[in-house]
């Protein structure tokens, strides 16, 4: 085995061990602490220094990989802010000059490299750049390139979050995890010529997977008499009301009273986030119980850890899905 096979060997192994219980403790708890992700950082991190150090990273490679790692440690550390400096908290303040020293790798890392990196793409004359860097200034320009591009991975997701396309904190973490522990595909066969970093590929897997949903639903449904209801049957299940208040659901029926003052059962399609359902659910299941319903239509909560768990495995043997889509189509 090549160093390089090692390393991705390695990778994946905490990838798959890390998002696994991650997984798990979602589907248990529906949360997934900060101590979680800061523990797996480590050998995660460990790895991507190993990587540099064999490699021959300059100080200005080092300094931007830190400054990616320091940007990522703020979805579990926070951002210190100058009151924090100024009230003088050794942790505040030791964060803050790892930024400081981050920030500066990162603006010689582009003096430094900006060039060379232009060049090796073909881009040398947007910069004023005849071809005229050497091959070995190239290839460090390559590397500090990887680092600037797990920052634009990270950047990414935490808009995604933002913007609520990631809608928990884990899902977020876990994909910033993702792209630092699986900076580049490395040795695995299937990767190719990928289009797409790791991360995003794995961000695109899971939710391809999540397409497999309703027609597993579906089936449940099936299973157990419920598939008459063809509007409901594809992405909700209906459960006995003795069980909904211990399980990770939301529930869609509610008791509702007409104009007439007869009160009648109301299905929804979609949860409604900060209603009765959620806010009053045991008030919600006596009104059911009362009107002599005994299975109400819920849909549960799955958590995204599941999906992204799930995508590891195409990942590793598709490797890029779009790729993969385009050479399935025939399409260049």
């Amino acid at each position: 085995m090549t160093p390089e096979q090692i390393l991705t060997y390695a990778r994946l192994t905490t990838l798959v061990l890390c998002i696994g219980g991650a997984t798990y403790l979602d589907l248990k708890i529906r949360r997934v602490p900060n101590e979680w992700w800061i523990s797996w950082a480590k050998p995660a991190l460990f790895l991507l220094c190993l990587e540099l150090w064999a490699l021959e990273a300059d100080w200005t490679v080092w300094l931007t990989a830190s400054a990616v790692v320091a940007y990522a440690s703020t979805a579990v550390i926070g951002r210190p802010t100058l009151n924090d400096v100024k009230n003088g908290n050794p942790e505040d303040v030791l964060v803050s000059i790892w930024y400081l020293v981050s920030a500066v790798g990162l603006v010689f890392g582009v003096l430094r490299h900006l060039t060379p990196l232009m060049d090796g793409l073909g881009f040398g004359s947007l910069v004023d750049c005849n071809y005229c860097s050497t091959t070995a200034e190239i290839q460090a320009s390559y590397l500090w390139g990887q680092m600037i591009v797990i920052g634009a991975v990270l950047l990414f997701f935490e808009m995604c979050y933002q913007l609520r396309m990631l809608h928990g904190g884990a899902d977020a973490k876990g994909m910033m995890f993702v792209a630092l522990c699986l900076p580049g595909w490395g040795a695995i066969p299937a990767a190719g010529e990928a289009m797409m970093p790791p991360a995003i590929s794995l961000l695109i897997w899971a939710a391809m997977s999540f397409l497999i949903l309703p027609l597993y639903v579906f089936i449940m449904n099936l299973k157990s008499g419920d598939a008459g209801n063809l509007k409901m049957a594809w992405h909700a299940r209906r459960l006995p009301l003795s069980v909904i208040e211990s399980r990770h659901v939301w529930l869609l029926d509610e008791v509702m009273e007409g104009a007439d003052g007869e009160k009648k059962l109301v299905t929804h399609m979609r949860p409604r986030r900060g209603g009765r359902n959620e806010n009053k659910l045991s008030e919600v299941l006596t009104e059911l119980e009362e009107l002599g319903i005994e299975k109400a239509w819920t849909t549960e909560k799955y958590p995204f850890m599941a999906f992204l768990m799930a995508g590891i495995v195409p990942l590793i043997f598709i490797a890029d899905p779009i790729l993969f889509l385009l050479n399935l189509f025939g399409l260049p």
